[in-house]
């Protein structure tokens, strides 16, 4: 006998494809770089959304590695064109921006120039906050040497795709 329409399916275990994940927080260590160091996560979710923690993780992983790309960038060990299809125009003219003013202070420091020139970027922890189902925005912690930075990155859901919106290093 077939149901009504309006009468709700019954929720087993085998969720439909469109699972609903509420609002809650969700932490995990994943490896990243080349000696995969171990990188703290944080997520927390200021609505419900389809967006599975997995995917949440996979877009924080992403959202690590172009931070730690958009460093080499600045400190130009890194073509700013390998970033755009992943980051948006507004986002890599402002990184191609701050190298040109970071490279004229360097001249003048010779400590941080060295260190900024040969020591590897060094993820140390993620803090991620979905806002809303298109928009997720991570906070990149990282050290290259004893010097510790920050990238705030934003990704939003463009045509099917995970864009780059905002990428802020500090």
């Amino acid at each position: 006998m077939n149901q009504p329409e309006s009468t709700p399916r019954a929720t087993g275990p085998q969720m439909p494809e469109s699972r609903m994940y509420g609002i809650a927080s969700f932490e995990c260590v994943i490896a990243l770089g080349s000696g995969m160091m171990p990188v703290s996560m944080h997520l927390s979710r200021c609505v419900p959304s389809t967006l599975s923690d997995e995917d949440c993780r996979r877009l924080c992983i992403s959202a690590c590695r172009l931070s730690c790309m958009a460093i080499d960038v600045v400190r130009r060990r890194l073509d700013a064109r390998l970033l755009r299809r992943s980051v948006d125009e507004p986002s890599i003219s402002k990184l191609e921006t701050l190298s040109l003013l970071l490279s004229e202070h360097w001249v003048q420091s010779v400590e941080v120039k060295r260190e900024m020139a040969r020591l590897p970027v060094v993820a140390r922890n993620l803090d991620a906050v979905l806002v809303d189902p298109r928009r997720i925005e991570v906070a990149v912690h990282m050290n290259i040497g004893r010097t510790q930075y920050w990238a705030n990155t934003v990704m939003r859901l463009r045509n099917q795709r995970w864009v780059c919106t905002m990428l802020d290093l500090g």
